[in-house]
């Protein structure tokens, strides 16, 4: 599974507003409103079904998709 470091997303796209403008250009038929958006950031979760329109609009922007993903496993204190 792909996990995102939801607060580095925000950081990079200047907040909810940011990233919803960002999607518009590259996702125009996403569907979502400012306040569902907004609430990624509260929860610090973006929904499964959208992290592939998140990564693609960031590879879109110049981004490289690896710069927002986390890897548990390099973060686990546990040894291999």
């Amino acid at each position: 599974m792909v996990k995102l470091d939801v607060s580095h997303v925000f950081r990079v796209f200047g907040g909810p507003k940011g990233l919803l403008e960002c999607l518009d250009r590259h996702q125009p038929d996403h569907g979502l409103t400012y306040p569902t958006v907004q609430m990624w950031l509260q929860r610090r979760s973006i929904p499964t079904k959208m992290v592939m329109a998140v990564l693609y609009s960031a590879e879109r922007e110049g981004h490289c998709c690896t710069e927002f993903m986390i890897d548990d496993e390099e973060l686990s204190d546990d040894e291999p």
